[in-house]
């Protein structure tokens, strides 16, 4: 899954990971930041890590004690999992527990470490239609874990700027101490410092806003931005490999790809194309209105994040604005009908962001 160019490593992580629930330690988990950046889409469930290849990425002086604290990390792994939940219904839901590692070893001396993956576990970290993507650099970085956990979940919004939580639920994801249900704590010693550390120190910014219920805070709002919208991190990430079918097949495929690629003035990847092609559910004609609408965005991010969101939330023109467009005469959208879009969408008044309802908590979690 890894793309490298200019020096730069980028990582892919499902968002079932993003999302699912675990403890681990700083090292722990720029291991874990490793590994998603070395498998491919491949039939290998074993790969070979080179620190000194990460080791450069760290913004410290010596980097020689890397090496040894690594090798400590990768004793630790011994029972760490993590659990996948799905929610049936309001009262029931289904766990999924996994091992990070169906071996893990330190090669010493050699500053490598081997890796084998589980084959169902490899399945989902490759099948997932949703992940993030972000440059490795910024991850290992993070010197709280805390920050590390909120960089991911913030970034798996980047693209609606937007994601709300509900508090109980985010100290569970966070695996947060006992101690942490007292929500000064919280703030203290999770909030702050991912603010502090995200904020001027990686692709992303944000801000957050407390939602109350009878003066007590039962959630979260986050307000989240880009801080490089030309970043290329999808197009660096995405492999090039295709799953296998036969020859005819291949053929078809290839020429729906080609097609979905030649919508865009952008660069994208084979699978970034397939990704589309899949949320459109094959209609390319969906992908070209969309495509058309995207044009009139004034601050959109990531393109191909933009166009996944807007096929699956079927973002619509006004009827009443119409201008012919490139790709079937489709309806595009004014700036100033857009701004007023971006608004609904995106954005909320700062006072919102002080204060919520219970209620309005809930409608909000529920978009």
């Amino acid at each position: 899954m890894e793309k490298k160019k200019g020096g730069e490593l980028i990582c892919r992580r499902p968002d079932s990971i993003v999302e699912a629930r675990f403890k681990l330690t700083k090292k722990q988990n720029d291991i874990i930041d490793m590994v998603f950046a070395t498998i491919e889409n491949d039939d290998n469930l074993e790969y070979e890590i080179d620190l000194h290849k990460y080791a450069k990425l760290y913004n410290i002086q010596n980097r020689s004690n890397i090496y040894g604290e690594v090798k400590k990390a990768v004793r630790s792994f011994e029972g760490k999992g993590f659990a996948i939940v799905q929610r049936i219904s309001d009262t029931k839901e289904d766990r999924d527990y996994f091992p990070w590692f169906a071996r893990i070893k330190y090669r010493d001396g050699e500053g490598k470490i081997t890796v084998e993956l589980g084959k169902t576990l490899k399945g989902i970290l490759l099948e997932v239609k949703r992940a993030v993507y972000y440059k490795l650099e910024y991850s290992i970085n993070l010197n709280c874990i805390y920050s590390k956990r909120m960089y991911y979940y913030l970034k798996l919004y980047e693209d609606t700027g937007k994601r709300v939580d509900n508090l109980d639920a985010l100290r569970e994801k966070l695996e947060c101490p006992e101690s942490y249900k007292k929500y000064s704590l919280f703030k203290q010693n999770v909030l702050r410092p991912a603010y502090e550390e995200i904020n001027g120190n990686s692709d992303i910014s944000f801000e957050y806003g407390e939602v109350k219920q009878k003066n007590k805070v039962t959630g979260l709002i986050f307000k989240i931005k880009i801080n490089n919208p030309n970043i290329k991190a999808m197009s660096e990430a995405c492999a090039t490999k295709e799953s296998k079918c036969t020859d005819k097949e291949e053929k078809r495929f290839r020429e729906l790809i080609k097609g979905v690629k030649s919508i865009f003035k952008e660069n994208i990847t084979g699978l970034q194309a397939k990704s589309i092609l899949d949320t459109a559910k094959g209609d390319i004609n969906i992908i070209k209105e969309k495509y058309v609408q995207a044009q009139n965005v004034a601050k959109m991010g990531n393109m191909v994040s933009w166009m996944i969101r807007a096929i699956e939330m079927d973002y619509k023109a006004p009827k009443s604005i119409i201008k012919k467009g490139d790709f079937n005469d489709y309806e595009q959208r004014s700036y100033d009908d857009l701004d007023d879009l971006e608004r609904k969408l995106l954005g909320w008044d700062k006072k919102e962001m002080v204060e919520e309802t219970g209620e309005e908590f809930q409608q909000l979690a529920m978009k």
